[in-house]
This record gives C-alpha cells, sequence and structure tokens, in this order.
C-alpha cells in the first residue's frame, strides 16, 4: 500500500502543490497489473486524485490552502483500550518513505498525514481479510503525540475516531468493491 501512497506525493509523478490537506480517501484492494493514473481533476482549490497499481486503488479529494491553518499546538492524551497515536519520528519517517513535501507535516506542531492514519488502520485496526476497501473522512488535523481513541460503530463497518468530544475522522469499510 505505501508505494501507491508515495505515488500521490512524489513530485515527479504528479507535481501536486504542497499546500494540500486531505479531506477524504478511499482504498481498495481491487488494483492493476501496471500503475495507472485514472484521473487528477482540479475544481478551484479542489484535488481530485484517482490511481491504482498492484497494491490496490487510491482516490484522494484534496484542499488546497488558501490560508494557513489555525492548529493547536497541545497533544491530548489518553488511556482508552483502542487507541492511536503517532510520535513525530513516526511522522517524519511516513513522509520520508512517501517522499511528502507538505510542511504541516514536518515542522510543529507534526499534523498526522492522513495517509499515514488510511494505512495504519488499514493494516492495524480491521481484518482486511474479509474488508476490499475503506474510505476516510478528515474533520480536524491529528498532531503527533495525539492519542485518539477508536469507536467502532454500525457493527464494525464504522471506525471514528475522537479526541475527547472532538471527531477527528470516520473511516468506512466496505465489503465489495466500489467503482468511484
Amino acid at each position: 500500500m505505501r508505494d501507491l501512497l508515495a505515488l500521490l506525493t512524489d513530485e515527479e509523478t504528479l507535481n501536486l502543490p504542497t499546500n494540500c490537506v486531505i479531506t477524504k480517501a478511499y482504498f481498495d484492494t481491487q488494483g492493476t497489473d501496471e500503475t495507472v493514473f485514472h484521473g487528477v481533476e482540479y475544481k478551484g482549490n479542489h484535488i481530485s486524485v484517482c490511481m491504482s497499481n498492484t497494491s490496490g486503488t487510491l482516490w484522494v479529494n484534496l484542499l488546497q490552502l488558501t490560508r494557513p491553518l489555525q492548529i493547536r499546538e497541545t497533544p491530548k492524551v489518553d488511556d482508552s483500550l483502542k487507541r492511536i497515536s503517532f510520535t513525530k519520528d513516526e511522522i517524519i519517517q511516513f513522509v520520508e518513505d512517501v517522499n511528502d513535501r507538505n510542511r504541516i507535516h514536518r515542522e510543529v506542531p507534526y499534523i498526522v498525514p492522513g495517509l499515514l492514519i488510511l494505512e495504519y488502520l488499514w493494516m492495524h485496526m480491521i481484518n482486511s481479510n474479509i474488508k476490499v476497501g475503506m474510505s476516510i473522512r478528515f474533520l480536524s488535523p491529528m498532531l503527533a503525540n495525539d492519542c485518539v481513541s477508536i469507536e467502532s460503530q454500525r457493527e464494525g463497518n464504522v471506525l471514528v475516531g475522537a479526541l475527547d468530544d472532538m471527531i477527528l475522522f470516520k473511516a468506512r469499510l466496505y465489503d465489495e468493491h466500489r467503482t468511484n
């Protein structure tokens, strides 16, 4: 999966602007034998990208920022049973691995890349043997060292990442391949 994620941030492949945040992503296990770019669409400050390779298909909606983000600077820590947290070093390692040039991941307060959350949930929080896809909508940024609780809803088909009473993201799991 990570090689597919790296294609999105590779400046020689798509050369997308670096002042973007992911608002929605969808990963599906149905891929293609070779790397295929199904489309890059610009509508104002919104960018949609669809691409696939042997690891699967990735659809991503990006929002190009027109002003700096106003982000809290202090991470929240909780001891919930189901939780995720990423350190600054884990964030830096991920952005280096996928060659993500977006400064919001490389500077204080170190915003966790949406694709890192997608990858982590897919690899560690679901049974990917019975699920074929996952979409995720990002509602608020997650910072390095935030301790985000994961609540399973709708018989395990929806995962909600929350920090206190603030929902950061919602992920929906799919049993069948989607076409969009």
